[in-house]
């Protein structure tokens, strides 16, 4: 029983990390000699999860597992109620079917099933998907390093980030050898290649807070790599090689000149959000933000589609309750991750948190739900086992 129970974890695993990769059950991109691959990964996930799902058990109810059913309740039947009142698109409809459909089953078989050996192969294949797409980047560099674009159908966002994710797992990773640290720099300079600014500005977030929580641990250790780093950058002139490239000055464009080149896009979506959010707190059903916005600027000429923040994008199109309930989910999870994986002496803690950190800042500067499946999934990954003891 154990071993067929592992097998299926496994399988349920790779599969699982494929959609999350795809982020949609069809993907008409992603022919290969004819074939729909989406296709079949996405019927192998659909066997798996719920072979997966047969496996449950009764477990005991906690405060935070009624938060997180809660949530991901109120963002299916708000948008039921509010799609009759304020209309429905393609784009809305997709959006919430992937939720049901991929993130929340994964988050619930992860939470409900997962052992930390299922954990730690979980995050290996998350890995392996990351290798994967920077191998596809250098394949594709001629392109890449031209233009934004992404690979195998995906967007240059989506890209980045799952470059930066992969840095990340690399860099915290405790049982991978030193020459890991090489494969992060490339994994970081690929992610620049891109030209999106999100992802990377998410992870240089990211080793501030690493920083200032481990400042007396590391201090010197820090001071030391940045000196040698930025005269290593300084003195072969790697930085004027790199700025050549338009998709590369595209992610420093805000530093340059002293800073004073800044970009209002984000400005004017983020008051057309809270423009929202006062005229429609009960929210406007998935997929509505660009339907009921303002439409001033440049959103006049170019479709937004969402806030480019999850926070915004919950309370604007799923309601006040919604994003409340988001909030505390959030919050319980903050909480119990730093009690769990940095006071502890688990050994993954910094990975799981850390990484936690990334793709929640990233929520908050790109992308919408859809995109959040990561950190919707990894939000019960790393605090496996927390819904009853760490309350």
């Amino acid at each position: 029983m154990n071993i067929s129970r592992n097998i299926l974890i496994i399988l349920f695993s790779l599969f699982a990390v494929s959609m999350l990769a795809i982020g949609r059950f069809y993907d008409s991109r992603l022919v290969v000699y004819g074939v729909n691959i989406s296709v079949i990964i996405s019927t192998l996930y659909s066997v798996f999860a719920i072979s997966s799902i047969l496996l449950f058990q009764k477990t005991p109810i906690s405060v935070y597992k009624l938060i997180r059913f809660l949530f991901y309740s109120s963002i299916i039947i708000s948008t039921l109620f509010l799609w009759p009142i304020y209309g429905i698109t393609d784009y809305g409809f997709e959006k919430l079917l992937n939720f049901i459909l991929i993130t929340v089953p994964i988050s619930i078989i992860i939470s409900q099933k997962f052992n930390t050996k299922d954990r730690n192969f979980f995050i290996l294949v998350l890995l392996g998907v990351s290798a994967f797409l920077f191998l596809i980047t250098i394949y594709s560099f001629s392109s890449i390093s031209l233009s934004r674009s992404g690979v195998l159908g995906g967007g240059p966002i989506v890209l980045s980030r799952w470059l930066c994710l992969g840095s990340l797992i690399l860099f915290f990773h405790p049982k991978l050898s030193k020459i890991k640290y090489l494969f992060v720099v490339l994994f970081i300079i690929m992610s620049l290649f891109t030209g999106s600014r999100g992802p990377f500005y998410s992870l240089f977030l990211v080793a501030i807070l690493y920083f200032f929580i481990n400042f007396k641990r590391i201090f010197w250790k820090t001071i030391i790599a940045i000196s040698l780093i930025s005269s290593i950058i300084i003195v072969s002139g790697i930085y004027t090689k790199l700025s050549e490239f338009s998709t590369v000055s595209r992610v420093f464009m805000n530093l340059k000149d002293g800073g004073t080149k800044k970009s209002t896009g984000r400005f004017i979506i983020y008051q057309t959000s809270f423009n929202e959010m006062v005229n429609y707190p009960m929210g406007i059903g998935s997929g509505n933000f660009d339907v009921y916005s303002d439409r001033r600027q440049h959103l006049l000429t170019k479709k937004i589609y969402h806030p480019h923040n999850l926070f915004l994008e919950i309370f604007i199109e799923f309601g006040l309750f919604s994003f409340i309930l988001f909030c505390l989910y959030i919050f319980y999870s903050i909480r119990i991750s730093y009690q769990k994986n940095i006071k502890s002496s688990n050994k993954y803690g910094n990975l799981l948190f850390y990484t936690f950190a990334f793709l929640m800042l990233n929520s908050m500067i790109s992308g919408d739900l859809n995109d959040a499946r990561l950190l919707l999934v990894f939000i019960p990954l790393m605090n496996l086992n927390s819904d009853v003891n760490n309350l």
